[in-house]
């Protein structure tokens, strides 16, 4: 084969194996798309009522991204670039620990456990610190109502985690009736029927989740029919000649010095004379804690003023004599009772001769 002949056929050989390469274009293979990625959650964890700000770093993500944490949707989405998204925890079922999830694009990124519900702590219990009644009368003892009276009842309560304004409160009593709500009402006190001594006020407070009871004990009183029965049952006690002197001022209080002075009397008068009948008029009770009775200036709570008419003996001489008058006597109220405190006759006698004090 002659030269020329030669580089002929290696032109065409080379040709064709290029031609071999060229012949069919390569086609270029499917784009890959990465899935977000979530590093963290800050803060990690939150109460179950939901509503906590968190902020969600990560890798990947995209304006149309959307978020679950325990599987429900979080709210107030903020993609803030391709690896920061803002949001709001939703309300979780349980307290435990939960995945966040990122979605975007079909495609997913979670970031297992990545946040954490919390119960909410429990709610501290009010403590009510007093209870106390207070009539509206000038010095009227406190936890004392009469008959009919309105009383005004406050409570001291507090509660670290609940405003005032949010607590309920719940008022019973043995009867009467509530005027108001909240820490401090009136109530009035019943009128009739079979009352007791003593009177339960019972108070109930409630702040949501817990409820506290606390009561208060108010002495009922028929302060002018106590006192005119004790009165009453004195000057019964001291026309009868047979009752010794002491037994006769059972009823007068030791811390009032008129209680020495009538034992004297009354030993006195059952040296001189016998009392054979007497009569009463209907005792006249006024009620004035801390006043001062008009008779003689006596200070007194409660002063009775009662008409009188003794007939007696004189034991010296057999004379026959009648005792008219008014007897007065002052009353204090101490120890949750009424008591006695002075007795003093104002009248004359048909004898002239001195009947008592």
């Amino acid at each position: 084969m002659s030269p020329r002949h030669a580089a002929g056929r290696v032109l065409i050989v080379a040709l064709a194996a290029i031609a071999a390469t060229c012949s069919a274009p390569t086609e270029p293979g499917p784009v890959v798309v990465e899935p977000p990625v979530v590093l963290s959650v800050t803060p990690n964890t939150g109460p179950l009522s939901g509503g906590t700000s968190v902020t969600i770093r990560g890798l990947r993500f995209g304006p149309a991204a959307t978020i679950t944490i325990g599987g429900r949707d979080a709210t107030d989405l903020n993609v803030q670039g391709g690896d920061l998204i803002t949001a709001k925890t939703p309300a979780g079922t349980t307290a435990a620990t939960v995945d966040v999830v990122v979605s975007l694009n079909g495609r997913t990124g979670m970031l297992a456990g990545g946040f954490k519900y919390e119960a909410a702590p429990a709610s501290a219990p009010p403590v009510i610190q007093s209870i106390a009644g207070k009539g509206k009368r000038l010095g009227e003892p406190l936890n004392f109502a009469d008959h009919g009276e309105t009383i005004q009842i406050t409570a001291v309560v507090v509660d670290p985690d609940t405003p005032a304004a949010e607590l309920v409160f719940e008022w019973q009593a043995c009867g009467g009736t509530f005027i108001g709500t909240g820490a401090q009402v009136d109530w009035r006190a019943p009128t009739t029927g079979t009352l007791p001594p003593t009177c339960m006020i019972d108070l109930t407070v409630m702040d949501g989740s817990n409820r506290v009871s606390s009561s208060l004990a108010i002495r009922l009183h028929d302060s002018a029919g106590e006192v005119g029965y004790l009165a009453l049952e004195f000057l019964t006690d001291f026309a009868d000649s047979s009752i010794p002197a002491a037994t006769t001022v059972r009823n007068f209080s030791d811390s009032c010095d008129g209680k020495a002075a009538e034992l004297a009397d009354i030993t006195e008068n059952r040296q001189t004379r016998k009392i054979t009948s007497h009569t009463y008029g209907v005792p006249s009770v006024t009620v004035a804690f801390g006043g001062i009775c008009a008779f003689r200036d006596r200070p007194g709570d409660a002063c009775v003023a009662t008409p009188v008419e003794w007939r007696s003996t004189i034991l010296k001489t057999g004379e026959l004599e009648t005792a008219k008058g008014t007897s007065y006597i002052t009353a204090i109220y101490a120890n949750s009772r009424w008591w006695l405190c002075r007795s003093e006759w104002q009248g004359t006698t048909s004898t002239g001769i001195k009947f008592m004090q």
